[in-house]
């Protein structure tokens, strides 16, 4: 039996967090953008020079629990080359999450302006985990369970976190038939409760990158107006081009396969006792 309970390090109370999805996303998002209107409060220019520990002094400070434990640091060396910022989870040896990093490939420690509309994504992810306190139980449960790791990051990054070349409609049927007929090959042979644990977090995961890149667009824009340099990319629909909502909806419809497969199954045991 697994025990799989979250730790007053990344667990806000219930009165925080209680609610409809909406109620606490709109906490999710009210807490970025707080963040955000105090760092854009104090960039004079591009060369505002903002430090990883003042970063995390801001992100502490409005935390409405303050045993909630946030880490801004540098970017993994392997993450580096492929990306601005990433937020992830730290596990004790117990496998329970202990803490939430982010990491900047900032320089020395720091970064400017330019790099705000990446890091308010990150701080995004941030929100969504300890505002929605299922998103990180789930993970933690796969964790606890040995199924996180390499295997499925790379399932992850192939078929769900990806742009996908669609012209037409039946170019975007045939690629979600193929991504779920992959799905259903990667969970293969799993307990009904391993499924569910995979799919759900696939699809909080992809709900999470939609809010980031919204925020993240809207920060951009927020910054461009004021005459700060942002880049390209900070205003690209990266969720729209990889088809994220759609994927959503595939992992949610498959869910409901599987359970209701897993009650037909249970029903004719019971049949078969009587």
């Amino acid at each position: 039996m697994i025990v799989n309970k979250l730790i007053s390090s990344v667990k806000l109370p219930y009165e925080v967090t209680k609610g409809s999805f909406a109620q606490r996303q709109a906490k999710a998002d009210a807490f970025t953008e707080k963040l955000y209107q105090n760092l854009s409060s104090e960039l004079k220019d591009d060369y505002t020079i903002l430090h990883f520990n003042d970063l995390q002094k801001k992100i502490t400070d409005i935390l409405p629990n303050k045993n909630i434990k946030i880490i801004v640091q540098n970017l993994a060396e392997e993450d580096s080359q492929n990306c601005e910022g990433i937020c992830e989870v730290l596990f004790n040896t117990n496998r329970d999450i202990k803490a939430i990093s982010i990491g900047m490939g900032g320089i020395s420690s720091s970064v400017r302006s330019v790099h705000i509309p990446s890091f308010v994504h990150e701080v995004q992810h941030f929100a969504d985990d300890i505002y929605h306190p299922k998103y990180l139980s789930r993970l933690q449960s796969l964790n606890k369970q040995g199924l996180t790791g390499k295997k499925y990051d790379n399932f992850y990054d192939t078929y769900y976190y990806c742009p996908e070349i669609v012209e037409s409609k039946q170019d975007k049927k045939d690629a979600l038939k193929l991504i779920k007929n992959q799905t259903k090959k990667f969970l293969r042979g799993l307990s009904i409760s391993q499924k569910m644990d995979y799919i759900q977090d696939m699809r909080y995961s992809l709900i999470s990158e939609i809010e980031a890149y919204k925020r993240q667009r809207t920060v951009a824009k927020d910054l461009k107006s004021k005459g700060f340099m942002v880049k390209d990319f900070d205003f690209e629909d990266y969720p729209k081009n990889g088809l994220f909502e759609e994927k959503i909806n595939l992992l949610k419809n498959l869910a409901m396969e599987y359970i209701t497969k897993e009650r037909a199954e249970h029903a004719g045991k019971l049949k078969k006792k009587k």
